[in-house]
Formats: C-alpha cells, structure tokens, sequence
C-alpha cells in the first residue's frame, strides 16, 4: 500500500507497512511521529523500536481495534492504536487544533499531581477474565494504588471481611458466584459494608443495571469500555468517598475529645451531690430529698451515657481492651443489683434475683461485665411498666454461665429486633424515652470480647429478655 499521508504531514510523520522498513529512514529521531502497520505478531520487534527511540511517539495502525491488542500496545509504552485502512484526515487533524477521532487512547501518563489523593487507598477487581483484569491492572497502575485481583469471586469472598477495601470492581457474570452475589457478601462485611461498589460488565439490559444500583452500586460501566473515562470515574469516586471518610473520623475524632473532657466534671459533681446527700441529707425535708435524688440519677445516666460514647469509640477503632482476671460472678450481679434498686423503687419495681447456678469464680475482665450488666437492669427499669417485676436469672451449662434479664413492658416489634445491636439504635420514640441507643451496641462488643454470646427476645406489651453468655473454661 502507498502512503497515505501528505507531503506536509510526510515531513513530520514516518508511515511503514512493517516495522523492518524503519531501518531505512532516516532522521527517524527528528520526527513527530511514526505510524507502523502490525498484525501484532511483530510487537516485539516494535518494543526493540520503543526502547531505541523513547522520545519519539509511536502509533500502531491495524485492521481490528481489539482490547487485547490495546492492552498489548499498553504494555509496550504505545500511546495510540489507529484503524487501518489509515484515514489521511486523521492524520491532518493531528496538525489542526482539534484531536485526532478514531483513536484508540489506552493509558496515558497523566500528572502524577492530580491523583496524589487517592495513592496508597486499596482497590479489589474481581473478573473471572483474565484479559478484562490486565487491562484494568494496566489502566490503574500509575495511581499508586493497592490492588486485589481475582479471576474467582469464591477466592475474593474469603478476604472481604478481613482486609479493608476503599473501592471493587465487580465483573457480574462469573462461574460458581455472581458479582451481585459478592456484593451481598461484602455489604454484610464489618469493615467493608460502605465500601463503593462498581459493576463492570458486557451486559447492558435495563434489569441487570436497575439491580446493580438496587445493591448499592456507584456506577455501571459497560463493556468494552473507554480506559481512560474508567480511570476518571475510579479517581473520582476514590478521592470523594476517601474526603467522606477523613471528614467523618475527624469529626468523630472531635466528638470523642469533648466527650472524654465531659468524663471529670461529671464524675466530680456525682461525688458532690453524694457528699451533699451525706452531710445534709438528714436534715432536708421530703420535697428537697426527692429533688436532690432525681438530680443525682440524671448525673449518674450522663455519666453512663459519657461512659458509653467513649467505649463506642473504642469499639470502632478495634480498641475493646479486656483484662481478665478470676472473679465472682455472684458478687458482680448484687452489686450491680444494689446499685439500681433505687431507680427501680421510682417505678415501684421489684428486682428478683435467682442466682442458680453451681458455678461463681471465672475468669472476666470486672469493669467491663459489669457495665453490661448496668446496661441490661438499667434498660429493663427504664422500659418497664410500673409496679412490675423485674427477673434475674443466672445459671450455666456445660460451657458457660448465662445471665438473663426479664421485663415486662411495651417491647419491641419483632421486626425490629435484628437492629438492637446495632450502634445509635434507639426505640425512644416508640418507648417515649431519650436514649442515645448505645448500650447494647457496647455490651455485644464486649461480651464478644470475651468470647460469649448475647440475644435479644421480646413480645410487644408483654416482656422483653436479654440474655448473655460467658465460657467458664477461659483463663487470663
């Protein structure tokens, strides 16, 4: 074939028809650009080219414009791949102020500035083919990103609720597992289930887009898709998602300070108005009696209520620390008992205590227990109705001792049960109360931390039962 190209654009361009007729020019390192016809079964003979003249920019020009031999030119340093039969126009335009059409742009380098942000975040891709993850591995690698990749979605589930993932890449038809199906997995993950999601696929119906979005997807790129356009999307969603997440632990971080500064001055005027109690209780009537009592059960809920939001802040940093060591359990349920019966004597209730259980000393960090037991008898005397009573029964099994608490109140809808664990999970409107619903989100992280168990049972308008577990076998 003849050359295409202009006696203008000759001047600057070099055309060949095989990468062997390159020996004969000359001044090739003067040029703007060489043009080389391939099939790609010379591309290393082209690479030799490449690395002989770095400066010079080289296109590829071939019948068929496939993704494999885009991410083939790719991995060359190639910038450009062009149609062949070679269109003269396009080549004009190079000269023009408007950019070439029809090219086929695989990875540029791009200012490494402008994706400073999202270096060092981890992306997972998930495509069961091998091509499709080579290409994107390609399209990403000059961001400075961690990148999991996976040709079986079976293997990817196996680490999603254990390494922390700021963004996947989900192909969705995929043997043995569908991406919809790993994106379930992931959104039941702890440290993952925010984490965005992107579906990348050929398939390119209306229902398997609605349903990805269903899911919680970010985007829906279709195949075969512009490398560059993907790569923006990518950056785009990681440096916003990214400024969210720095935006809320900072704001986190605040919230945490504050309320820890709140820990001393609470804990000094409880200590004060026991002092006052002390001193002058005998001698103030009924009315000031009843008035300094209230005052001092609303200091002790802002003390728990402080308590609380600081061990939530530990429990989602990973921080639930416990220090075990050989106590009663016994002793640790009247305690607790004692220290509620006079808010329990505001509703005129009754706290019953069955301590059935043959075994006592075990091994628990104290501190830590007790504050689940505070959290259970404070919760079944707030919700409670009047004049009822409350149970306590403590007995234990093969493995463990359990602890329960019955109260007989309005209840929850059994609905909703699945969600009392979960952190600022609160009924106050139903119950008419004011609860931070931080209590059983805490005392779950905690007996977790001990390596029992804790369930939730009520029945609307009849009783309610919190139960938890603690092994006896366990040691310091």
């Amino acid at each position: 074939m003849k050359n295409p190209l202009s006696a203008k654009a000759s001047q600057d361009v070099v055309y060949v028809n095989d990468v062997r007729e390159l020996k004969g020019v000359k001044g090739l390192s003067n040029k703007r650009l060489c043009i080389i016809r391939t099939d790609f079964k010379d591309i290393n003979k082209i690479k030799k080219i490449c690395k002989s003249y770095p400066k010079l920019e080289i296109w590829l020009a071939c019948k068929h414009v496939s993704r494999d031999n885009v991410l083939t030119a790719n991995m060359c340093g190639i910038k450009n791949i062009v149609e062949y039969p070679l269109n003269e126009d396009l080549i004009e335009e190079l000269f023009g102020e408007h950019p070439p059409k029809n090219v086929v742009r695989p990875v540029s380098l791009q200012d490494k500035n402008k994706y400073k942000s999202v270096k060092g975040l981890t992306v997972m891709i998930v495509d069961d083919n091998p091509l499709n993850t080579e290409l994107l591995e390609e399209t990403l690698k000059d961001l400075g990103l961690r990148l999991f990749v996976f040709q079986k979605p079976k293997e990817a589930a196996k680490i999603v609720d254990i390494e922390k993932i700021d963004l996947f890449l989900l192909d969705i038809m995929m043997p043995d597992m569908s991406g919809f199906e790993l994106a379930q997995i992931i959104q039941k993950t702890k440290i993952n289930a925010n984490s965005p999601i992107i579906f990348i696929s050929a398939l390119s119906d209306r229902e398997h887009k609605v349903k990805s979005f269903d899911l919680g997807s970010c985007a829906y790129i279709e195949k075969p898709f512009d490398v560059k356009v993907v790569k923006s999307q990518i950056c785009s969603l990681l440096k916003s998602h990214s400024d969210i997440e720095k935006r809320s632990k900072s704001k986190d971080s605040y919230l945490a300070m504050v309320i820890h500064d709140m820990k001393g001055p609470v804990q000094a005027e409880l200590c004060a108005l026991n002092l006052m109690t002390g001193l002058y209780g005998d001698n103030l009537n009924d009315d000031q009696k009843e008035i300094l009592t209230d005052v001092i059960n609303s200091t002790k809920y802002l003390q728990n209520l402080v308590a609380n939001i600081l061990e939530k802040y530990k429990g989602d940093n990973g921080k639930v620390f416990i220090t075990k060591s050989l106590n009663s359990f016994k002793k640790l349920v009247s305690e607790c008992c004692d220290e509620v019966k006079y808010i329990a004597l505001e509703k005129n209730l009754i706290i019953n205590v069955s301590y059935g259980s043959q075994i006592d000393n075990i091994y628990f960090d104290y501190d830590e227990i007790k504050r689940v037991v505070n959290n259970i008898l404070t919760n079944g005397i707030k919700y409670s109705f009047k004049n009822q009573e409350i149970t306590v029964n403590v007995t234990n099994d093969e493995n463990n001792i359990i602890f329960a608490v019955t109260n007989r109140g309005l209840g929850i809808d059994v609905q909703k049960i699945g969600n009392v664990f979960e952190k600022f999970t609160s009924y106050c409107e139903e119950q008419k109360s004011v609860n931070a619903g931080l209590g059983l989100y805490i005392s779950k992280q905690i007996i977790d931390a001990h390596g029992g168990t804790i369930t939730f049972e009520s029945v609307q308008n009849e009783t309610t039962t919190v139960t938890f577990t603690l092994p006896v076998n366990t040691t310091a």
